[in-house]
């Protein structure tokens, strides 16, 4: 086969085989293929899609490049979430824990940041001397006595995701459904649960932009799940304004603290949601049960002991943890109500703090970042501070960084 012949015909619109996209995909993993081929394929399936036929070949070709881990014969009620990405999402550093106090067992295998945000490896990265890369024994035996474990994927597990993964991060096809489907539900299927619940974000802030997307991609996770004898549910929600005050990766671990504290904001109902669905789904449960046992693992204290246990198994030393000392804050010029907060703007002027990578060699200053200081339907006066930015570089701002913040 010829990689002209494969890129060209996706470029034309029309249907690759199976033989086509494991000979293409395969090769850029061998490095028989340059960046700026595989990029190209990337690009031509952005612009014209792919069957569910092409994802589900894809996404067997992304296990079948690794290993596959089968935790279900050794432990009860496992289970994995997945985020398709937002603004201030630190969910998995709430979840899981809550997920290990109710006696599940969650193997979480996640990545590095899609677009303009970090990733969840990049958010605990921030913590000094956390390990991200488990060896399979350890993952194992972690996620059996705590109940949570937390892996950057392994050289064994999925790396041809990983590899294609960075790869999108940095030329512009982050938001194609089919390669979304495939990277998730690959990780998903290799890391072994068989309960998995895939929160779709939809907004500004997400690369699903619209609900009528969402709901495709809803379908296209499901079928996959099907196909491969697991219990899939999906939750779409909202992300056209932050899902909580922090932005940026050492804050955003801060702030994951506070909500497993119990401090109230809409990354607390998000974790109640996620966890109630997650052990109805295991446990067989009415969902109103569930949801009264997840939110009391966050009153009673026992989802904050679980993330200490988790951190300190993994080598992370959260008093360590530490944000850029330049803190600016952004007033407001008028008095009003808040009436938006964009959350696409608020990952922009994250990322030019730094809080980000652009390209594959970009390297990422966790200390960086914003706080909120104000939700949407506050009242504010001429003054108030609207936002604190940590900063470490010398950096021009404009009028337009603080625009996604609107007063009326």
């Amino acid at each position: 086969m010829n990689i002209l012949d494969i890129i060209t015909k996706k470029k034309n619109g029309k249907t690759l085989s199976y033989d086509e996209l494991k000979y293409a995909f395969n090769a850029y993993l061998n490095k028989d293929i340059p960046d700026y081929q595989m990029s190209a394929l990337l690009m031509a399936i952005t612009i014209n899609g792919m069957t569910l036929s092409e994802t589900l070949s894809l996404t067997d070709i992304f296990i079948r490049s690794g290993e596959a881990y089968d935790l279900t014969k050794t432990m009860k009620y496992v289970v994995d979430k997945h985020s398709t990405g937002g603004v201030g999402d630190s969910t998995t550093l709430v979840i899981g824990p809550m997920c290990a106090a109710l006696g599940l067992h969650m193997a979480k295998m996640s990545g590095r940041g899609l677009g303009l945000t970090g990733g969840t490896i990049d958010k605990v990265e921030s913590i000094p001397g956390f390990n991200i890369n488990l060896t399979e024994e350890e993952f194992y035996k972690q996620v059996e006595e705590i109940g949570f474990a937390l892996s950057s994927q392994t050289a064994d597990l999925v790396p041809l995701d990983k590899v294609i993964y960075a790869l999108r991060d940095v030329t512009g096809t982050t938001e194609s459904i089919p390669l979304i489907a495939s990277s998730i539900m690959s990780k998903k299927i290799a890391a072994g649960a068989n309960n998995i619940l895939i929160d779709i974000k939809v907004g500004s802030g997400a690369l699903i932009k619209n609900e009528s997307d969402a709901r495709v991609l809803s379908d296209w996770l499901i079928q996959i799940g099907e196909a491969y004898k697991r219990k899939v549910k999906t939750i779409i929600s909202d992300m056209n304004a932050p899902l909580s005050y922090a932005i940026g990766n050492s804050l955003e671990v801060c702030e994951a603290i506070n909500v497993l504290r119990g401090k109230k904001c809409p990354l607390y109902n998000a974790c109640v949601e996620i966890v109630a669905n997650l052990l109805s789904m295991a446990k067989n449960m009415d969902y109103e049960e569930a949801e009264i046992r997840a939110e009391e693992t966050l009153k009673n204290g026992s989802a904050l002991k679980k993330f200490y246990q988790f951190v300190t198994t993994q080598g992370g030393r959260l008093r360590e943890v530490s944000v850029a000392d330049k803190v600016i804050q952004v007033k407001s010029k008028k008095e009003g109500e808040v009436t938006k907060i964009d959350a696409l703007g608020a990952a922009k002027l994250a990322s030019k703090l730094g809080a980000s990578r652009l390209s594959l060699n970009d390297n990422i200053d966790y200390t960086v970042g914003i706080i909120l200081n104000v939700k949407i339907g506050d009242k504010v006066k001429i003054g108030d501070t609207l936002l604190n930015i940590y900063m470490n570089k010398k950096i021009e701002f404009n009028e337009n960084d603080f625009e996604f913040i609107e007063v009326e």
